[in-house]
């Protein structure tokens, strides 16, 4: 070694702590006797493996490329005795063994060594409850920070206006449980929990009411209603969207009964062979008595009676007084007339049914009607020469036909 240099690195802390986040400084100096400009400094780390932290050499200072890297320095301008370095935003992670190094040109070198201990304070603790707050009942107050060191002791304390401090075995400073039995209304009240280390504090509180069985029940009962009410309001909501889903998909299927029929003009025309005709050409129901096959076809000369085109139409058929036909003999009959002709029909027209030629005197001239006029059935007229006895066993039935729109379909 060179005259005068001491044999080792001082330094006056062998163990240091520092609060995560905040700035230490390493102290170390020695005292050289020769030029310290060509002497060479070297910090170590070791912790979970040796990293080298800052160094000079050669006049220059260099760093390790670690995670240590823009966080030191030395604490004074190189070359100098006083080789102490500086650490800025310490990490838990830097808490370990620091060797400092100094090498002298043709000497042998010196060295020395302190522990850095990097405290963590608490995080906020989390307070929560175990059991039920009922009246003689038992509960368990917990508090745990997940963060700190060293490990972190809790204490439980009431808050005003009845203040209150709790003691082992009710509490365990260490795990942070306060344990309260027996429950009464007068323990009701803020509870808070302080974790502390040497590092710091934080604390967090809860609220306990101590309720009676009886209100217990009715607030169990009131949340259970809820649920339910909210259940089945979700049900109400979904048939209704699916009914109205149903009715909206069978709305165009339906069939409109009760549709107004259209308004029609009625049409007379006299000196025709037509009962009564409509402007668009709408024929009036005519009601005839049905025939067998078998019986043998009588030509039965008739003369309707008219009646209003807006409502049901009754046609009577009568005989007329004096015609001659097959049915002359029988019982109310009359005898008299002229011989049996044989009318004709004309050939249908245009789709429709065939019109039967009457005299003149045999059409009542119709009168024109303005809008649609009240449905009134006519009365069944009989002719003096037969009764209605008699046209019900020869087989006449009278009909009643609904009435008809313009374009022919049932209204």
């Amino acid at each position: 070694m060179v005259p005068g240099d001491t044999r080792k690195v001082e330094m006056p802390s062998r163990e240091m702590e520092v609060v995560k986040g905040q700035m230490v400084v390493l102290q170390a100096w020695y005292s050289p006797s020769s030029d310290i400009s060509q002497n060479t400094v070297i910090w170590h780390f070791t912790g979970n493996e040796s990293k080298q932290v800052i160094n000079f050499s050669s006049g220059k200072v260099g760093h390790g490329q670690n995670e240590f890297t823009k966080r030191v320095g030395f604490s004074v301008a190189m070359p100098s005795a006083n080789i102490s370095i500086y650490i800025n935003n310490t990490q838990e992670t830097d808490s370990g063994l620091y060797f400092c190094h100094v090498i002298v040109p043709g000497g042998h070198g010196i060295s020395g060594e302190l522990r850095l201990n990097v405290k963590v304070p608490p995080s906020p603790p989390l307070c929560s409850m175990m059991g039920n707050p009922v009246v003689k009942g038992n509960v368990t107050l917990s508090c745990k920070s997940s963060q700190g060191k060293p490990a972190p002791q809790y204490k439980w304390t009431k808050a005003a206006p009845m203040s209150e401090v709790f003691f082992s075995p009710m509490q365990n400073e260490r795990h942070g449980t306060l344990r309260l039995s027996n429950l009464t209304k007068s323990i009701s009240g803020k509870y808070i929990c302080r974790a502390s280390n040497t590092a710091g504090s934080d604390s967090c509180s809860i609220n306990l009411e101590v309720i009676t069985s009886s209100n217990a029940g009715m607030i169990t009962a009131a949340t259970l209603g809820s649920m339910v009410g909210l259940v089945a309001m979700v049900l109400i909501l979904i048939f209704l969207l699916k009914r109205r889903q149903d009715t909206e998909e069978e709305m165009p299927n339906e069939i409109k009964e009760d549709a107004q029929a259209p308004k029609r003009v009625s049409w007379a025309k006299s000196n025709t062979g037509s009962d009564i005709g409509s402007k668009n050409g709408t024929l009036s129901s005519i009601a005839t008595s049905p025939r067998s096959q078998d019986q043998p076809k009588f030509p039965y000369p008739y003369s309707p009676i008219s009646a209003s085109d807006t409502g049901s139409v009754i046609n009577a058929y009568q005989l007329r007084p004096g015609t001659a036909c097959s049915l002359q003999g029988l019982p109310g009959y009359n005898m008299g007339g002229t011989p049996i002709r044989k009318h004709k029909r004309p050939p249908s027209a245009n789709g429709c049914p065939p019109q039967i030629l009457r005299s003149p005197a045999a059409v009542t001239p119709l009168k024109r009607t303005e809008g649609p006029q009240p449905q009134v059935p006519a009365a069944v007229t009989v002719s003096p020469q037969i009764s209605s006895s008699n046209l019900t066993r020869m087989g006449a039935v009278a009909v009643m036909v609904p009435p008809q729109s313009q374009a022919g379909s049932l209204v």
